[in-house]
């Protein structure tokens, strides 16, 4: 807590090695949030127009809420923006490359590719506010108090959002993850490791 202070007052100040710092602490996890919105071309753009927010908005910050919890504010609502622009469109997710051809990798990375790509369509047709719960909560893996705080809700509509977005998952799901035996296996005797996903959400995205 002593650093990230130290890290704000330089920041403040306009501390250029500062602003690299912030860069380095949290640009992946902002880069893999900006991710669960917007397709790879736009990914990377959003992400530095966030961080160009944040520098430009430090002198106006507080300190009442975690540095984080301010930063996953200003990616969540600067995506949200971007999603009101590109209305309706689905983000396919990237495909795990370089697997070794002698192996069964290839085929538990195709199912792996279309389980995922199909839980990402569902989470993206779930209604904003239930949306968002299920990226932070689940995929970003923050608390929900956390949650709360970066969407500035109270703690129990993160739990009422995040219990209704389960169960429309649940619904949408239903035939192609979720209901699955866990003991199948294909012809190959290979079992589709999509199936000891319990809510088909951990490995939803890279």
């Amino acid at each position: 807590m002593r650093e990230e202070k130290r890290l704000i007052v330089r920041l403040k100040r306009g501390d250029k090695d500062a602003f690299a710092e912030l860069v380095e602490q949290y640009g992946a996890s902002l880069h893999r949030l900006v991710r669960r919105y917007a397709s790879p071309d736009d990914a990377d753009d959003l992400t530095q127009e966030i961080f160009l927010e944040v520098w430009r908005g430090i002198g106006g910050f507080r300190g009442e809420a975690a540095l984080s919890t301010w930063l996953y504010r200003i990616a969540v609502n600067r995506c949200l923006r971007h999603c009101g622009r590109s209305k309706g469109e689905t983000v396919p997710l990237e495909e795990e490359r370089d697997s070794d051809p002698h192996d069964d990798a290839p085929y538990r990375l195709a199912v792996k590719s279309e389980a995922a790509n199909r839980v990402h369509c569902a989470v993206s047709k779930l209604p904003d506010g239930q949306r968002d719960v299920v990226i932070l909560c689940e995929l970003q893996g923050l608390t929900y108090g956390e949650c709360a705080a970066v969407l500035e809700i109270p703690l129990g509509t993160v739990k009422s959002r995040l219990s209704n977005a389960t169960r429309k998952l649940r619904e949408s799901l239903r035939d192609y993850v979720l209901n699955k035996d866990p003991n199948h296996s294909d012809s190959n005797g290979l079992t589709d490791p999509m199936t000891t996903l319990p809510t088909g959400l951990e490995e939803a995205t890279p």
